[in-house]
């Protein structure tokens, strides 16, 4: 993709310097069809409160709206509270629902299960709160990029383990899942402006810590660990063929089907890691979302 190399480098080595340069506060919307506030879940159990951020019609003030919980992605070491507006505004708009953005701590300072703590508090608190924030609890879909994926996937595990809620469905949008680096594609990609092996890998170190590289992996951090994934939400898994999580994420999912979860696969042949942000009006980019859309729109408006 010519694209890729007009892209700015994206070097993990220095994790404060690419936090500093992606850095960028809120800008208040112009989309007065979209209203969002900014909730924190109390502090309990020695835990530090979770800030969401909820996108809403509107218009739809009396409705009870299905939900997308989204984590955002950046190898659990990069994000900003900030980074997904646009996107979470654009699936209000298009799905008339309920987005939930979650804002989980981030490694080295908060290796596992620092983020995957906050994903499960944020969701908790929404279904504890359902009837209030007007969000059905029965349409709740769970999903996430890159790293959220990963998260998101985390997320579905311990939803079906600890049993006190579910949800309805995970959208997986190329998921980081496997911390040893080990598959063929972990090789594939060397381009500095992607997420390339070396940058994987310091990601991964930061959010295992100490355990990075031994046996003491919890299958919660590294889902490809996970022997058992019989039970889990039925699943929508989105890859490209060049991205470096691409075998992870097909084997993933033959796993899934093999444990009879219902599940749907895509890779997009020729995309790299990120491509429908980094060309949103390239067919292949186009195609992805209507593909991405779908798997909504049947989860919350099921025929």
């Amino acid at each position: 993709m010519p694209v890729v190399s007009k892209l700015p480098v994206l070097d993990l080595t220095n994790i404060e310097a690419v936090r500093a340069a992606r850095a960028y506060g809120h800008v208040p919307k112009s989309n007065l069809s979209i209203s969002h506030s900014d909730y924190w879940t109390p502090s309990k159990d020695n835990k530090p409160s979770v800030m969401l951020r909820i996108f809403k019609p509107s218009s739809n003030t009396n409705d009870v709206l299905p939900c997308l919980y989204w984590i955002q992605g950046g190898g659990y070491v990069i994000t900003s509270p900030d980074l997904d507006d646009q996107f979470c505004e654009e699936i209000v708009n298009k799905h008339q629902c309920a987005v939930v953005s979650v804002d989980w701590r981030r490694a080295p300072e908060h290796p596992f299960p620092a983020a995957l703590q906050d994903c499960y508090t944020g969701l908790a608190w929404i279904i504890e709160n359902a009837s209030q924030l007007q969000i059905d609890i029965n349409r709740i879909v769970v999903g996430g990029r890159s790293s959220g994926g990963g998260s998101a996937t985390s997320l579905a595990l311990l939803i079906r383990d600890k049993g006190e809620f579910n949800i309805t469905h995970q959208i997986l949008i190329s998921p980081m899942l496997d911390d040893t680096n080990s598959t063929p594609s972990s090789y594939m990609v060397t381009e500095p402006q992607l997420w390339n092996r070396t940058n994987n890998e310091i990601a991964w170190r930061s959010y295992l810590g100490t355990n990075y590289g031994t046996k003491n992996i919890s299958p919660y951090a590294a889902p490809t660990r996970m022997t058992d994934l019989s039970g889990v939400a039925p699943a929508t898994i989105m890859t490209g063929e060049l991205d470096l999580f691409v075998d992870e994420d097909i084997i993933y999912a033959n796993r899934l089907m093999q444990s009879n979860v219902s599940t749907e696969l895509h890779v997009y042949r020729g995309a790299p890691h990120g491509f429908d942000h980094m060309v949103p009006t390239a067919q292949i980019s186009q195609r992805f979302t209507s593909d991405r859309d779908i798997a909504l729109k049947n989860t919350f408006y099921p025929q």
